[in-house]
């Protein structure tokens, strides 16, 4: 396995026209590249183009397009509103 690659998002183009590699894609996101690797073999996710068979890219603007697509906090629900339990199974009383 690799060390992840430290990506300087300071330098990434802000034009819709750029293209970025899966480890700047997946800094923007706050995700992992092997997360992005899923998402293409699931065919979902942005959409991204593939170079010599093994390069991948992303344009900026699909991304942000992608990104703003998406449901604010993942769109799942409030931490806190499901019903407490007690503090687990209940012990077995002693003959």
């Amino acid at each position: 396995m690799s060390a992840p690659r430290i990506v300087d998002l300071a330098q990434v183009p802000a034009v819709p026209w750029a293209w970025v590699d899966e480890h700047v894609y997946a800094a923007i996101r706050g995700c992992s590249v092997k997360a992005l690797q899923n998402e293409r073999r699931l065919n979902i996710g942005c959409p991204f183009r593939r170079i010599n068979g093994t390069s991948i890219r992303y344009k900026m603007g699909d991304i942000t397009e992608f990104l703003e697509s998406q449901p604010a906090g993942g769109g799942g629900e409030k931490p806190g509103s499901h019903p407490r339990r007690g503090a687990g199974r209940p012990r077995r009383s002693s003959p």
